[in-house]
């Protein structure tokens, strides 16, 4: 059995490159971690996660310890694998832009013709009343870095001020949370900060930002 280990999870059509940034920062500091590449532009969040088993079941089984982070859709993902799995050695997630409340923006989107049936991650970004990832294990940690830079041209027309331009900053939050830390930055660019990065490590090392 072997320590500690950290899965990072990109968002909606983003690829394993957009994690690229905070993995080697983690790796700089000394936790170790794996950047996952999940279907999260074409298929559904089943497929994703279906996908992220078959690349972490084994890991997860040979560690004492899994931490997870996620940006946007891979925060539900990861949510959503904990539960599905029951997993027991989860000790920390932090989840960055993530839309527990689901985003307008991708409610807007799924209103034109065809777009949700081709972007099938869309139907699960809908906005909600209520955080349906909560997870079930009430004994892991959870840290929450929420943006609220809207800079966007869509998010200005669409979303409050206190949004991150994709997300509306009330979205990201959640009540699970151990803390929560809001950020001025915007949704693409939240998880490739210094600042960010630096609150990762702390929270995955002491459970604190």
């Amino acid at each position: 059995m072997q320590g500690q280990i950290t899965i990072l999870a990109h968002g909606f059509n983003k690829s394993r490159g957009d994690m690229l940034f905070l993995s080697c920062g983690l790796k700089a500091r000394g936790i170790d971690n794996i950047a996952v590449k999940l279907p999260a532009r074409f298929n559904t969040l089943n497929n994703c996660l279906d996908s992220l088993h078959l690349q972490i079941g084994n890991v997860v089984k040979k560690h004492k310890t899994v931490n997870f982070v996620g940006h946007s859709m891979g925060g539900l993902i990861i949510r959503s694998y904990i539960n599905k799995h029951q997993l027991e050695n989860v000790g920390r997630c932090v989840f960055i832009a993530t839309p527990h409340l689901g985003s307008k923006l991708a409610g807007i989107s799924a209103r034109i013709p065809f777009y949700a049936k081709i972007f099938k991650p869309i139907n699960d970004l809908l906005p909600s009343s209520e955080n349906k990832y909560l997870l079930e294990n009430k004994k892991i940690e959870i840290g929450i870095i929420a943006g609220n830079k809207n800079g966007t041209v869509f998010g200005k027309m669409f979303l409050s001020k206190n949004s991150d331009g994709r997300v509306e900053t009330a979205s990201a939050l959640s009540d699970d949370a151990k803390e929560t830390v809001v950020l001025p930055c915007a949704h693409k660019k939240i998880h490739r900060k210094k600042e960010t990065l630096d609150k990762v490590a702390s929270f995955i090392l002491s459970g604190a930002f």
